[in-house]
């Protein structure tokens, strides 16, 4: 049998994804980083992006989080998501019709306006939204 730990997916509306991976694959602000069963302990912010978790049985899971924490604690990961979606969740139209507003709202700001954080965000959660809804590899997860 392959190493395993269990991970929880949260969000605001309670627990989304609750189960053993081999590997979980998420994206903080200082880039993707993957995690292992006994993997060492540790606390990072996510950013909005995909969060794969990959299942003992080969199969993969892929959420898109709108950003939020992830814990990984005593050999358990807990992600403590803002927001949680299914790619096959996701209208591909609007999403496209979404990262193109959000583009054209942050090439009018400054970064030092104090609204560029948020954009920026909106922009990266848009952009994740659009590729994950057109890809056929993770529209069937």
């Amino acid at each position: 049998m392959a190493n395993v730990f269990e991970v929880r997916l949260v969000t605001p509306t309670g627990v989304v994804f609750e189960g053993e991976a081999e590997e979980v694959i998420a994206t903080g602000p200082l880039g993707q980083f993957g995690v292992l069963a006994d993997h060492i302990n540790f606390v990072t912010s996510l950013v909005p992006s995909a969060l794969v978790i990959k299942k003992a049985e080969g199969a993969a899971e892929t959420w898109v989080v709108s950003g939020g924490l992830a814990e990984v604690k005593d050999g358990r990961m807990t992600v403590l998501a803002s927001g949680a979606e299914l790619p096959g969740s996701i209208d591909h139209a609007a999403a496209e019709a979404e990262e193109k507003a959000a583009d054209q709202k942050i090439a009018t700001m400054s970064a030092y306006d104090l609204e560029y954080p948020a954009a920026h965000d909106a922009l990266m959660l848009a952009r994740v939204r659009a590729e994950i809804s057109s890809s056929p590899r993770t529209a069937a997860h």
